[in-house]
């Protein structure tokens, strides 16, 4: 079943923020109100491979993203080999 949530590859800048002195930062209220982000939620934090930004995500959504980067690749190769 597909899910109802509308996705899409664009990026959103909802807000620049600052790194207090104890390293956190605040995510956006909007953020946390279009990811579904609650007090208490674990998030996973990656490092883009150029080293030039960060991404959070909830854990979940890792499975979800993968799957797509596999159809993807699938379709990809599959392209390739006709």
């Amino acid at each position: 079943m597909k899910s109802s949530k509308s996705t899409t590859h664009e990026h959103t800048i909802l807000d620049i923020v600052s790194v207090n002195d104890k390293g956190q930062v605040v995510i956006p209220a909007q953020a946390r109100s279009i990811l579904d982000i609650e007090p208490g939620d674990k998030l996973l934090v990656m490092v883009h491979p150029t080293k030039q930004g960060v991404l959070l995500m909830k854990p979940d959504g890792l499975e979800s993203a993968a799957k797509g980067m596999l159809e993807k690749l699938s379709n990809a190769q599959a392209a390739y080999k006709d």
